[in-house]
């Protein structure tokens, strides 16, 4: 299973990203470290564009109402029809969903992210 992953502040992912992997999903940021969109860095790709385009995007994100600049690969994946789960970079709540994408998104606590990928990579071993 591979994961677009982005986060609405810098390094808010990282927990996330790890646990994912140790799943055995393939992540792919949708920044590079300096913080720049990969579609935009010097000779680079979304992950959207691939052939081997992500299967979800994931948004790690706490309680900021609006969307964040560093979440914008919300929007890309939305209208890539991959779809998006929003869920919390720690704890068991759900994360805030800002305005307007309450029909488009799941949202979720990390556990409830992490048992459906496992269910996924179950049904497609």
């Amino acid at each position: 299973m591979r994961i677009l992953l982005t986060e609405a502040t810098f390094d808010e992912s990282g927990a996330v990203a790890t646990a994912l992997r140790n799943l055995g999903c393939r992540v792919s940021p949708c920044h590079v470290r300096s913080g720049v969109c990969r579609a935009l860095a010097p000779g680079g790709t979304c992950p959207l564009d691939e052939a081997d385009r992500p299967d979800l995007a994931v948004d790690v994100r706490a309680a900021e109402s609006g969307l964040t600049s560093r979440e914008f690969g919300v929007v890309c994946a939305l209208r890539a029809r991959v779809p998006v789960v929003m869920t919390a970079a720690s704890g068991t709540g759900a994360p805030c969903v800002p305005p307007g994408f309450e029909h488009r998104v799941t949202a979720c606590p990390p556990e409830e992210l992490f048992d459906a990928c496992r269910g996924f990579l179950r049904s497609h071993a």
